[in-house]
């Protein structure tokens, strides 16, 4: 059995003060950028955008913590939230406090209200502040840019409610983020030789600005000041060592303080020399971008194959131990964790308390020789999660044929500290579907990474929007879909048609005809939400280009174009589907209830649904324990599901950009499935109004009876490779099931064997219902108890009631 060895003193506090952080608020970097944009009112947004995140990183506050070795803050408290004007104005905050929901309590700041998961703070001078901005902002912001004009037909896709676009709902709340950007440049090259090469193009071209010169010469102007940005903010954490060190007592943390400030000033222009360096650059990079713009889901990347290289050479040299090592890498896991910011509650409760989508992927294969790469980072990776129990940043474990035996067995030891951590993602599948679907070079498809909940991209060379150009509008609400195409187009939630109308469940002839309904209606609504997408995508080559991601991206250098104007060697962007699992039971219970055994009539089945089953409760026991359902290794029930995630497939392949032909079909949730079920009237399989839908590409909850290699059976039933986006299978284990070796064993040869037939990825909740009853009941004894959701994984207390609960509805399974 796999050892964890325990952490050092210094990672234990910094963890526990994580853990009972109170996330506090403030209006520096909201000041700072309004000035800015102030002095550069009508400064084009290529270069206004650049200028403001070099005043942002000269004038910010920079902290060194006295128990820090990795370094970096988003904001002016330790573990704070800033705000960003450019696109949210003053922020949601001030109104919580103007409408009396967050009232100031003895420590002198406004809090959120008790109850809340999430515990928030501002204080009374920075809500005064941030109302200060709010009249400047009003009609300046890129939301309100986007807001003021919408292609025909949006009106549609939003009073529909068919995915996240609504009415009244921004149109563009963030930049597209879900990507990988290109540490191992930043680490390897730094940003003096990028600066330069900026600079080289701008004096070579000066007066001399012919044709695409221009467009190159402003590109290489950002690039220029945004190399600055991050040099002088590296430079003032370097500052603040040397004066951390100069009021320091102890003599070994002096000499640590004064290490750490040498090479912070070396990295600030210069590669990496060090493991520490490679690890703090990847941090101040990561820092950067989160000042530069609001992405989501920016991930670290292959952190394992990019900083090996640089402790081999520390170990060889004698300069650095494998103890310190992992403290290091503890370090950098609890540094990524101080990147949270403040959300609304309901924000919160579906994108998981503390999840930054710092997605890092370890193990997998070699680029160059396609052996595997597993080296001792990755270990050390999977020991920082392991023993500190952190559910963030999500770990993807990428396996192979000749993954060491010892990797999957830490892997699963992993697994039953923190639930549904790795993630196991099939190097056998990615690959040649990275090269298939996308184009990629075999070089660069293995060298692939993970973002976000589930995503696939490349290392530092695609512009791979997972998530869509403006996330969160990049899931259709399926079951939603469903409805409409039983209720001839119209949303029995809301009462809103939809235009195509393809008449009531009862006026069909056949299941075939069920069929093409479904999909006439899913394809009119997934090319709608593309459509406004592509708008965006429009909106944000012109008012949100991103220069500070671009410097590191393989081709934007190269090319002299930003990532958004598809500078990148490689560009796509994509959505999910989430619920698919409902979508084909109801239409196996259709197929089976209706047509082929004729155990109720059409008419029937549609009343029940519309009634949302109130006074059909026989016939719904009845589909619920006779008709079969996906999950069960039944062909009969697989069928709808590989057709379902055929049809979807084929519908984003007819979809497209300006910037890419590649519309990537997904099949994965954060908690989308449990918010999305809020809002879908009762489907055929017997799911009630207002209950989750089936989560990522999982069976709905508790339909699955017959055990895991069955679900993994019948997981197979579609070609996986196929989903470039990225998908995710959530199967829950008794621990019991692990409490001996041989357990280990089987779920690790259960695992290659469903990789070995197909299976692109599979995640595993090692937690028993009793124990998250106990958690229900008494939170506190169960604080570091995780569980993954779906696209993420969060501490169990922290989750509401419904997610806990979705969890506990799903079946437990003993091998």
């Amino acid at each position: 059995m796999y050892k964890f060895k325990p952490a050092t003193e210094r990672i234990i506090k910094m963890h526990q003060l994580i853990r009972d952080r109170v996330i506090q608020t403030d209006a520096e970097r909201a000041l700072i950028t309004t000035e800015s944009y102030k002095r550069n009112e009508h400064v084009l947004p290529m270069i206004k955008r650049p200028r403001a995140i070099y005043d942002v990183c000269a004038n910010m506050t920079v902290r060194v913590e006295d128990f820090e070795i990795i370094v970096g803050n988003r904001a002016k408290n330790f573990c704070g939230s800033g705000v960003e004007p450019e696109w949210e104005g003053e922020g949601w905050i001030p109104s919580m406090i103007e409408n009396g929901i967050w009232t100031i309590q003895a420590d002198g700041l406004y809090h959120n209200p008790e109850g809340e998961e999430l515990k928030l703070a501002i204080s009374p001078e920075d809500v005064e502040a941030l109302v200060s901005i709010r009249d400047y902002w009003k009609d300046r912001t890129i939301t309100t840019t986007a807001n003021a004009w919408q292609p025909e037909g949006y009106d549609e896709l939003c009073k529909l409610e068919v995915c996240a676009n609504a009415s009244g709902a921004p149109l563009m709340m963030m930049t597209a983020g879900h990507l990988t950007p290109g540490f191992q440049k930043i680490i390897n090259i730094g940003y003096g030789a990028i600066r330069k090469e900026a600079l080289d193009f701008m004096d070579a071209h000066r007066n001399n600005l012919m044709g695409e010169d221009l467009n190159k010469y402003m590109f290489y102007n950002a690039a220029s000041i945004v190399c600055d940005a991050a040099i002088i903010m590296i430079q003032r954490y370097s500052e603040a060592c040397l004066e951390k060190a100069k009021a320091c007592q102890d003599e070994s943390r002096r000499d640590e303080l004064l290490k750490m400030a040498d090479g912070l000033l070396w990295i600030s222009k210069n590669p990496a020399r060090n493991f520490w360096e490679a690890c703090q650059a990847a941090i101040m990079y990561q820092l950067f971008l989160a000042l530069e713009s609001k992405y989501p889901a920016c991930s670290f990347g292959r952190f394992d194959q990019y900083t090996w290289p640089f402790l081999k050479a520390d170990l060889e040299a004698e300069r650095l131990t494998m103890d310190e090592a992992q403290e290091i890498v503890d370090a950098f896991f609890l540094k990524s964790n101080c990147f949270y910011g403040a959300a609304p509650e309901f924000v919160a409760q579906i994108t998981g308390i503390g999840n930054t989508y710092q997605h890092t992927t370890v193990g997998g294969v070699d680029p160059e020789t396609g052996e595997d790469a597993t080296n001792p980072v990755t270990y050390m990776a999977l020991e920082t999660i392991g023993r500190l129990k952190l559910h963030d940043p999500t770990i993807s474990l990428r396996v192979n044929k000749n993954t060491p035996d010892k990797l999957w067995e830490c892997a699963l030891e992993t697994s039953k500290l923190v639930g549904g951590l790795p993630l196991f993602q099939n190097d056998e599948i990615i690959i040649p579907g990275l090269m298939e679907e996308l184009g990629f070079s075999l070089v660069d498809a293995r060298n692939y990474a993970l973002i976000g909940c589930q995503e696939i991209t490349g290392s530092g060379n695609d512009y791979s929007a997972c998530n869509g150009i403006a996330p969160p509008y990049a899931s259709i609400h399926y079951g939603v879909v469903l409805n409409m195409v039983i209720n001839n187009g119209v949303n029995a939630f809301n009462g809103q048609e939809c235009s195509v109308k393809k008449g009531y469940l009862y006026e069909m002839k056949s299941f075939e005809e069920v069929k093409e309904a479904f999909k006439a209606v899913a394809r009119y609504i997934t090319k709608a939400q593309v459509s406004i997408n592509n708008y965006t995508e429009y909106l944000t080559t012109q008012y949100a280009p991103l220069a500070g991601l671009s410097i590191s991206m393989e081709g934007c250098m190269e090319s002299g174009k930003d990532a958004t104007w598809g500078g990148c060697k490689y560009n796509s962007y994509g959505g999910t589907a989430t619920g698919l699992a409902t979508v084909a039971d109801s239409l196996t219970t259709i197929k089976y209830m209706v047509f082929d055994k004729k155990l109720c009539t059409a008419r029937e089945l549609y009343d029940a649904v519309m009634a949302n089953w109130e006074g059909f409760e026989d016939l719904r026991q009845q589909i619920l324990h006779e008709v079969p359902h996906y999950g069960n290794a039944d062909p009969y029930a697989d069928e709808q599901m590989k057709w379902v995630c055929d049809s979807y497939y084929d519908i984003c392949s007819e979809c497209y950009s300006t910037r890419t032909r590649h519309f990537k079909a997904g099949l994965y949730s954060a908690s989308d499935h449990v918010f999305q079920g809020y809002h879908t009237w009762a489907t055929p399989d017997g799911r009630k109004t207002g209950e989750a839908l089936a989560d990522a590409t999982s069976p709905a909850q508790g339909r699955d009876i017959n055990g895991p290699t069955a679900v993994c059976t019948s997981a197979c039933c579609y070609d996986q490779s196929k989903f470039m986006d990225g998908l995710a299978l959530n199967i829950r284990i008794h621990p019991s099931a692990l409490s001996r070796d041989d357990g280990v064993e089987k779920l690790r040869d259960m695992t290659k064997t469903y990789l070995n037939n197909g299976g692109m990825e599979i995640q595993y909740n090692v937690v028993s219902t009793e124990t998250m009853r106990a958690a229900q009941a008494d939170p506190q004894s169960y604080r570091d108890l995780v569980v993954r959701i779906a696209g993420y994984s969060a501490y169990f207390v922290e989750l509401n009631a419904d997610c806990q609960n979705d969890i506990i509805r799903r079946t437990e399974n003993t091998l």
